[in-house]
């Protein structure tokens, strides 16, 4: 499908996961998934077709305007025709992180939807536009395994994390049009709340 003009797609949602449960070990185990840092951040559609606009998870328009640096990042990357991207609007939620964001997903690039397209094909067209862990526009980084280790490592000292996303590298993308779908590719494990001392 070809797109040129706006389309709301709502993203898919990842399923809640414990670090306490068997299957997080079997993914840790699996060289199908790897895990990226979760961020303590608003959900974020971004859209390009000549301007950029910012969108929430629940098809509300941002009312937000990035500054200078921001703007000169996004500007600079090469985009043609009409694209979307999944990704984290850090902004205020945590303090002192300001007009920052992560970009995790494509969803339409050069004007091509991606339903069906695996996440590894999506995840090489944003490295190819974007620094892994870049500041203030960036992609996140991967782990591709021990994801009990990475968890602790990454929650700990940044109060900016709240834990983990894992997904699965052949994950098929499904969007939706008057609401999200729970996810059967990725995995959300949060931060325990107070049960662990550093």
């Amino acid at each position: 499908m070809k797109l040129t003009t706006f389309k709301y797609f709502y993203p898919e949602k990842p399923r809640l996961l414990s670090i306490e449960q068997p299957l997080f070990q079997r993914l840790s185990d699996h060289n199908s998934f790897v895990a990226e840092k979760k961020y303590n951040e608003q959900r974020l559609e971004l859209h390009c077709n000549g301007s950029f606009e910012f969108w929430n998870r629940h098809e509300e328009k941002l009312n937000y305007a990035p500054n200078d640096e921001l703007m000169d990042a996004l500007n600079r990357v090469p985009l043609h025709g009409y694209c979307q991207f999944d990704g984290g609007l850090r902004h205020n939620k945590v303090p002192g992180i300001k007009h920052k964001i992560m970009i995790y997903d494509v969803f339409i690039w050069q004007g091509k939807l991606l339903i069906g397209k695996p996440f590894w094909y999506r995840r090489t067209i944003i490295e190819n536009l974007f620094q892994i862990n870049g500041d203030p526009l960036g992609i996140p980084e991967q782990f591709p395994n021990n994801f009990h280790k990475v968890f602790f490592d990454v929650i700990k000292n940044d109060p900016e994390i709240e834990g983990l996303v894992i997904k699965n590298k052949a994950g098929i993308l499904k969007l939706g049009r008057n609401s999200a779908y729970d996810s059967n590719w990725m995995w959300k494990v949060r931060k325990p709340s107070g049960r662990y001392a550093f």
